[in-house]
């Protein structure tokens, strides 16, 4: 069989990574494809993924970024049609997910965001089905148009795809050993469905914390690198704003506190027993969930963020909560044979 699957953004890179081993063990040719992206490439490289770049994701602006996914989706045409997939697999790719129904390929969606609107309005309407964690349900789908017997669960959150390997190691950046470490994930700040946002809640975020804990490692952690240079223009002098692309997980490993403004690395830090604050300005299922079974605690105002991690570092409480998240990361599945099986018998039915 022969799959392609169209990798767009780091947390796609570390999840599918798995999936493609597998597939490959089960005898799958693949066709790997991406975009050139600042935290892609490096990441991709460390976990020996053979990745083909096709086009960008577009500079700053929705004008600019649909020229460059009509230019991206033009050029992968002759692509997809040399490598002849049976099936096409994707977390929200518009361009795959359009470039395989043209095609007449089927798409297989894996996504964990309804609430990313545009990218699911662009691509789950299109697929052949959809496979997502069991805490979504079927309802957030359903204004995608996509039938009830279209969508499968797993009995996980996503990042234990990878949490459950040999981690993919990197660089992190120089700590002080003797300090307490605040790691925080800069939110996706060109995302369509923040666009309505408060544009400056990173700004007062990391200000609060330079404010209450300025013996800290405070780490911000920049999706681009346009973020990078804002950032370090505003916080540089004491916050540490690592100019590559370092390893999550184990900058997470010493990690004493995350406070992350998006949803992957949120799940991440929870399930690897790091104290977790989401600060992200909307509503995720997985936040919820993990709200729920006590691995993190959400804050829309400073003053929320402020007592939730004072509360968290608190001398003693990281051990019950460490055993808390090792526990609840055993008892998930792992997603990655359930997505591989299904794609290998999607292929088969083509």
């Amino acid at each position: 069989m022969r799959v392609w699957l169209d990798l767009l953004t780091p947390k796609q890179v570390l999840f599918f990574r798995p999936v493609i081993a597998d597939l490959q063990s089960r005898g799958a040719e693949v066709l790997a494809t991406s975009r050139r992206y600042r935290e892609v490439g490096p990441l991709a490289e460390r976990g020996g993924l053979d990745l083909r770049y096709v086009g960008d994701r577009g500079v700053r602006g929705p004008e600019d970024q649909l020229l460059a996914a009509t230019k991206r989706q033009a050029e992968m045409i002759p692509i997809v049609q040399e490598f002849r997939p049976e099936v096409a697999v994707s977390i929200a790719s518009a361009v795959c997910a359009r470039v395989a129904f043209g095609l007449g390929i089927r798409h297989v969606a894996v996504n964990d965001s309804p609430h990313s609107e545009v990218a699911g309005r662009l691509s789950i309407p299109l697929s052949h089905h959809l496979l997502c964690p069991w805490v979504i349900p079927y309802g957030a789908w359903a204004k995608f148009g996509i039938r009830r017997d279209q969508v499968t669960t797993y009995r996980a959150l996503d990042p234990a795809a990878w949490l459950k390997r040999k981690p993919l190691s990197g660089p992190v950046p120089d700590l002080d050993p003797g300090k307490k470490t605040i790691t925080v994930r800069v939110q996706e700040s060109d995302a369509p469905y923040l666009s309505k946002a408060d544009e400056t809640w990173t700004d007062k975020l990391l200000g609060a914390l330079l404010d209450a804990f300025h013996e800290a490692n405070l780490v911000a952690l920049c999706r681009y690198d346009f973020q990078v240079d804002e950032v370090k223009s505003k916080f540089g002098s004491k916050f540490i704003v690592p100019d590559e692309v370092v390893s999550g997980y184990d900058l997470l490993s010493v990690t004493d506190l995350f406070v992350g403004m998006g949803g992957t690395m949120n799940a991440e830090a929870a399930l690897m027993g790091v104290p977790t604050i989401s600060a992200f300005q909307g509503t995720l299922y997985t936040d919820g969930y993990l709200e729920r079974v006590g691995l993190l605690a959400r804050a829309f105002t400073t003053n929320a963020l402020l007592s939730h991690a004072k509360r968290f570092l608190a001398e003693g409480y990281r051990a019950d909560y460490s055993k808390k998240s090792k526990r609840i990361l055993d008892l998930m599945e792992d997603p990655v044979p359930k997505i591989a099986g299904f794609v290998e018998k999607t292929a088969k039915q083509a």
